[in-house]
């Protein structure tokens, strides 16, 4: 399962960014921004709740993180995403290094998000199940649409074995297995 462009447009429009009275949303702010960095990047959101401010090279538009297996890998992010992170950490009033925090600016807990996901996937109107996960087959599924070499999409979801990359998303566009087809097969 992943998102059309349409869907994830759809799925990011619905969230609230202001308050009834116009003020900034934090929460809102916040999940926009969960949401743009997991389409960014690619990251599993264990790994992209475990991002620290200081951790992110705004520069080179990357991080390093410490992924699935404890192993420690760099992650990419587009300008876009970055463009959210820059903005919700301008609308935050604390000096707490994690990037996603609570109200006790504590590190946003994994449990929270399921439930927000809910929220918003039903306040969208889409009829799709839209997870972390799900936004992260998105990103591959999407690269791959693009023309990206599957070995890329492995770094890029940070799998250990190209044969895991190949297993989920090889075969999810039949177009493209088509084109290969036609393009590769000259007798």
């Amino acid at each position: 399962i992943f998102l059309t462009n349409e869907e994830v447009k759809q799925f990011v429009d619905s969230i609230k960014l202001e308050t009834l009275d116009g003020r900034v949303n934090i929460n809102g702010l916040r999940f926009r921004t969960l949401v743009e960095v997991l389409l960014g990047t690619g990251m599993r959101i264990s790994e992209c709740l475990s991002l620290n401010q200081d951790s992110i090279d705004f520069e080179k538009r990357e991080a390093k993180i410490v992924g699935k297996g404890n192993k420690e890998r760099t992650v990419f992010f587009s300008e876009r995403s970055l463009h959210w992170v820059k903005l919700y950490l301008e609308h935050r009033e604390d000096s707490a290094n994690p990037l996603f925090i609570t109200y006790n600016q504590t590190r946003l807990p994994r449990y929270d998000i399921s439930k927000t996901f809910q929220n918003y996937v039903k306040h969208s109107g889409l009829k799709k199940k839209v997870t972390p996960h799900i936004l992260r087959h998105t990103v591959a599924t999407q690269l791959l649409f693009n023309g990206c070499p599957i070995s890329h999409v492995k770094e890029i979801l940070g799998h250990e074995r190209l044969e895991t990359t190949c297993a989920y998303y090889l075969g999810v566009d039949k177009r493209k297995a088509k084109e290969a087809h036609g393009k590769y097969l000259n007798f």
